[in-house]
């Protein structure tokens, strides 16, 4: 019991005393507790916080120190943030800091358990982690948020007995002001870290986006590399922006863009190969490695010729390297005139992510390029090839007016006896020939001229821009006479002559294949003369000519009396296993040879202008038939329709089509219009505005014959298809002993990608269907699954399907969309 002393004797505390002292006590702790909680509330960091813990537990408790762990997930240890005491009375660091596993020692225990430890007297504790002999007691007191590990509070003292429950509550409320701070800044953190990793990644997403845009739609290099500037302009604070590539293989650097803010830009910029390789860019490619360097660094490297500079002083510089293969590497670089605007580590992750994508879309366009080279060209004499040779033909033809000059001309080359070349001495001496055959043609010819080789061992000659008849025999005769100089192979001199018929273009010649044609013609005339020798194409050399006219006539009359008719071959949904529309498919009823197919008669109408008359007959009898058919209100009315390669640059086309729609007042989506890959690489500068017409009108766009063009991934995802059609060729493939489908997996996979509708033509089989099923097809077609039907069957067979349809509620039926 307290005694009060006065006047040297002791007299005893009244309760009263007590409870007053005890009461100012309280208030003291109180008010330390309140000015702890403030200073922890506006503390800027967790650092700070527990420093003030550590020097307020010592101050207001009389403690002789205070220690704060925190634990670290990544090492899974207790670590020594903040102390205060003797060994750390000022400052605010802790050196040589401790560091315990979870369970070891009164700390460790105490995290383990998140309980509070105190401990008497330490020279009774098993637990205790000896640190100084003179410190006799300890209390540990976790700090943690919801069960979660956050640290330890610990506490020595060198007297037996000297903490007490007070001080263990004292310090549970510290630590859960504490907890509460760490997990406050901790969320805060984090959700400031998370909101910076949204917006970055909305913004390379965006990037990548405007990237593969600009891949599309970039018809050049240059639009690419200019709209790729364009895109950096956005994120980076800089216009000066260069590529630099470099061709591993023949040690040489290409400038294919330079964009300077004081120059402008320049496609194809010259480099100086001599000084190249000591430069920083080609330190940055050669090293795949970014560098961002300051105005110090690069005034030392310019001075020392080790940095492309074509402007004024520059103070920001940053490269980062892409790599396309092993013989092919770059980068791409950015440069800052102005003193306010240094590039930062930011800049270089976006610029690197950047030149990961580019370095993708360079690729690819690299392998398009050779694609679309190897398409165009032949492999064995690196000649334009028959699509390539057709194409400048038809350029060529379209750019005459119609005259009686002898403009231009086609020779068309075959080799006389050329099977006996290659049965005698084995396809590889025959590829040489044709290859020493093609390099001797070539220097015949001008520069302008265009020699290719359409077939196996047949060539063609454009010959344009011609005065004379003369100048054309001049060339042939000049490669006769060198081809009648013997090849040396490895095996021996061969001989290979060769006969030539020419066809100039004149006021007979109606369309640009008639040339070739005729050149045709007249090479075989040539070889009926006796091989290794010139002929002119005369219209009396091939009966087919009379051929041709007899059945044009015969086609005229044809559409004068009706015996153009249409059946109908139903697209059937694979999963329901009902129609889904159909196929118009032409036939020609001619009285004395029966049934004629398209393909004996089109070319002569879209030659002679009969086509549009087809066309008319085709749109009126499609919308006669989509009318009956509307009566079956549960099933598409939808037909499909084919579109010649001449009626898909005219422009009456439009006005038929929306003239019919009218006319029958046809519902909406009920004409599929089709049209080839054939038609439309000759056609593609046109399509997008031809299309964009057609969804006006509310005509759905099929591609059919996908997968037989040389082009079609080109433009699949550039023009609005609604329909894709499998070529019959692909499905044809599938039996029993072919189990793999690798190419319409692919097919199928890009229409579903691409959201487009895919149906696959030629149907033969159970088989053939069970596979395209299980490849997820929509849509089919065959007479597996429904033949061609005259107009007069399409009722009953809609009827039939009509009959098998479920209960009205569930109604629903697949439509092309």
């Amino acid at each position: 019991m307290g005694r009060t002393v006065v006047a040297g004797s002791a007299i005893p505390m009244s309760d009263l005393e007590k409870q007053a002292i005890k009461a100012e006590k309280t208030k003291q702790a109180l008010d330390a507790l309140l000015s702890f909680v403030s200073q922890v509330n506006h503390s800027d960091s967790i650092n700070d916080a527990t420093w003030h813990l550590a020097q307020h537990t010592t101050r207001s408790l009389d403690f002789v120190d205070c220690v704060v762990y925190l634990y670290e997930p990544k090492i899974q240890r207790l670590v020594q943030k903040a102390a205060y005491g003797p060994k750390n009375p000022k400052k605010r660091q802790v050196k040589n800091a401790i560091k315990l596993k979870v369970g070891e020692g009164i700390v460790g225990k105490a995290a383990a358990t998140c309980e509070s430890i105190l401990i008497n007297d330490t020279r009774l504790c098993d637990d205790y982690v000896v640190d100084d002999q003179a410190r006799l007691s300890e209390l540990a007191v976790p700090i943690h948020y919801h069960q979660k590990l956050i640290g330890v509070i610990d506490s020595e003292n060198p007297e037996t007995d000297f903490f007490t429950d007070f001080h263990r509550r004292y310090l549970e409320i510290l630590a859960s002001v504490l907890a509460s701070k760490i997990t406050f800044s901790s969320t805060i953190d984090e959700l400031n870290t998370s909101y910076r990793s949204l917006q970055q990644a909305k913004t390379l997403s965006d990037t990548f986006l405007l990237i593969s845009e600009l891949n599309y739609h970039s018809a050049s290099a240059e639009d690419f590399y200019s709209g790729l500037h364009k895109i950096i302009e956005k994120q980076v604070n800089t216009s000066s922006f260069f590529v630099v590539s470099f061709d591993t293989q023949n040690q040489l650097y290409s400038c294919p863009y330079w964009h300077d803010e004081k120059r402008g830009g320049e496609f194809d910029a010259s480099i100086d190969h001599e000084n190249m390789a000591n430069t920083l860019i080609a330190e940055v490619i050669n090293n795949q490695v970014p560098r961002l360097a300051r105005a110090k660094e690069l005034e030392h490297r310019i001075k020392n010729g080790k940095l492309i500079n074509r402007g004024p002083k520059v103070y920001s510089w940053l490269a980062v390297p892409f790599k396309i293969s092993e013989s092919l590497q770059g980068a791409i670089a950015l440069q800052s005139y102005d003193e306010d605007i240094l590039f930062d580590d930011s800049d270089k992750e976006f610029l690197t992510f950047l030149a990961q994508h580019v370095s993708v879309v360079i690729d690819q366009k690299n392998k398009d390029n050779a694609l679309q080279y190897q398409a165009l060209h032949d492999s064995v004499t690196g000649l334009a090839n028959r699509t390539l040779f057709l194409d400048r033909l038809e350029h060529a033809f379209s750019r005459y007016n119609r005259s009686s000059q002898p403009d231009m001309a086609v020779m068309f080359i075959d080799f006389d006896d050329f099977k006996a070349i290659n049965d005698n001495f084995g396809h590889q001496i025959g590829d040489q020939v044709l290859a020493t055959a093609a390099e001797r043609m070539q220097k015949q010819l001008r520069s302008s001229d265009t020699l290719a080789r359409i077939g196996g061992d047949e060539f063609a000659i454009l010959l344009e821009d011609l005065e004379n008849e003369t100048m054309v025999m001049s060339i042939s005769n000049r490669i006769l006479e060198v081809m009648n100089t013997p090849i040396h192979t490895r095996e021996e001199p061969i001989l290979a002559s060769v006969s030539i018929g020419i066809s100039f273009r004149d006021e007979k010649v109606a369309v640009f294949e008639d040339m070739l044609k005729n050149a045709d013609h007249a090479m075989y005339h040539a070889k009926r003369r006796g091989k290794n020798n010139i002929q002119l194409y005369e219209e009396r050399i091939h009966q087919s000519i009379l051929e041709e006219r007899s059945l044009l006539h015969e086609l005229k009359m044809a559409l004068k009396e009706n015996q153009l008719f249409f059946y109908y071959q139903p697209i059937i949904d694979l999963e329901k296993n009902r129609v889904s529309g159909f196929e118009a498919l032409m036939r020609w009823m001619h009285p004395e040879k029966g049934l004629i197919s398209p393909d004996k008669f089109i070319h002569i109408a879209e030659q002679y202008d009969l086509i549009s008359q087809i066309d008319a007959k085709l749109l009126d009898s499609v919308a006669k038939q989509i009318k009956k058919m509307d009566v079956h209100e549960v099933l598409p009315v939808y037909i499909s329709i084919n579109i010649s390669s001449q009626r898909f640059v005219d422009s009456k086309l439009i006005t038929e089509i929306a003239t019919t729609i009218h006319k029958y007042e046809l519902p909406k989506h009920s004409i599929v219009v089709e049209v080839t890959e054939h038609v439309l690489m000759k056609n593609i500068a046109k399509a997008r505005n031809l299309f964009h017409q057609l969804k006006l009108l509310g005509v759905k766009i099929s591609l059919d014959d996908f997968g037989t063009g040389y082009s079609s991934l080109s433009y699949i995802n550039q023009l609005p298809f609604d329909v894709i059609k499998i070529d019959r060729s692909f499905v044809s493939h599938i039996d029993e002993n072919n189990l793999e489908h690798p190419v319409i997996s692919v097919i199928v996979a890009l229409a579903k990608t691409l959201k487009i509708e895919l149906v696959a033509e030629g149907i033969e089989t159970q088989c053939q269907l069970d596979a395209l099923k299980a490849l997820h097809c929509d849509f089919g077609q065959g007479f597996y699954l429904a033949k061609p039907m005259p107009a007069s069957e399409v009722d009953s067979f809609l009827e039939n399907q009509q009959k098998r349809l479920p209960s009205p509620s569930n109604q629903q039926t697949k439509k092309i969309s």
